[in-house]
């Protein structure tokens, strides 16, 4: 036996399935990179802090006491407006998608 004839051969079958190995592999790879991209694209988005919104409103800070509701917040602040119109302020400012509120909860509301 020589010593030059040493290194592999493969038949036609064989080789094939290294290129298909090869290309799994590569695609196994690139498909991971993708899926660690994104997911982490989407931890940064769900961390990042929504920007302040500016909707041209004037407030202060106000804690809820026991037994009070939006209702009575709104009316509370003694504004010469409609008390509908305060209470819809108030879920604008603090975007609120129902009118409940809880005993220490702090709200932003609107000031004359």
């Amino acid at each position: 036996m020589s010593a030059q004839n040493t290194g592999l051969r493969l038949t036609t079958r064989g080789r094939q399935a290294v290129r298909l190995l090869r290309t799994l592999l590569i695609a196994a790879v690139v498909i991971g990179g993708a899926l660690l991209l994104a997911t982490q694209s989407f931890s940064a988005a769900a961390v990042a802090e929504p920007e302040a919104e500016t909707i041209g409103i004037d407030a202060e800070e106000v804690v809820v006491d026991e037994g009070q509701s939006l209702w009575t917040v709104a009316s509370n602040l003694d504004l010469d407006r409609d008390t509908r119109d305060v209470v819809a302020d108030i879920a604008e400012l603090n975007h609120l998608s129902t009118p409940t509120v809880h005993p220490g909860q702090t709200l932003d509301v609107p000031v004359r």
